[in-house]
């Protein structure tokens, strides 16, 4: 369960509009490269910086984070998209997914490698065959080498398909110049174990 503190630290920062910046435009054109588009779950919304405009590609979206406020900025920019305020970790994934994005988020967790765990068996078990798990995280950590080990080792429905390096750059609250990243973009595909 999370701490009272740091959901309102979240729900503080994202009072502020656009506060991560627009959305990565790798993320966006590999979204917008698929040909039928169904639907997409987006563990740790925030603000809707992937929501907003893949429910506009035409995805049918879900967006789960904790922050009331990233929520509510979510359900008063789009007049069609299923929302829910929770804990990933926590948050029940109860029906099948054609893309599983998590942007930015599992860095942003203390390290609980059994929550994660079970949080990537849960999508395994919810993605569809030739669905698409997408998560975008920092690079400084090393994070994406121990995710894609970890995933080989684990997870052998889920193949590892590329890993994008991404600079993003922005402006965050209360500030003057420019921050940049540097992100992984890691895309793992759904795949029968018998093939």
């Amino acid at each position: 369960m999370l701490e009272i503190n740091k959901i309102e630290g979240w729900d503080s920062f994202y009072k502020s509009p656009n506060a991560f910046g627009n959305p990565y435009p790798e993320l966006i054109h590999f979204l917008e490269e698929i040909k039928i588009k169904r639907n997409l779950l987006d563990l740790g919304a925030g603000q809707g910086r992937t929501t907003i405009p893949t429910t506009k590609l035409g995805y049918k979206v879900t967006a789960v984070d904790y922050s009331r406020e990233g929520i509510s900025i979510i359900k008063n920019s789009l007049e069609k998209v299923d929302t829910e305020v929770a804990d990933i970790f926590d948050y029940k994934i109860s029906q099948m997914y054609q893309i599983i994005l998590l942007d930015a988020v599992i860095h942003c967790q203390p390290e609980d490698l059994e929550r994660e765990s079970q949080l990537f068996k849960s999508i395994e078990n919810k993605l569809e065959k030739d669905g698409f798990l997408l998560l975008i995280t920092h690079q400084w950590d090393m994070r994406e080498d121990h995710l894609i080990k970890l995933f080989n080792k684990n997870y052998q429905s889920l193949k590892f398909q590329f890993n994008s390096h991404i600079v993003h750059s922005f402006i965050p609250p209360n500030q003057i110049e420019k921050s940049s990243m540097e992100m992984s973009f890691m895309c793992f595909k759904k795949i029968d174990r018998n093939e």
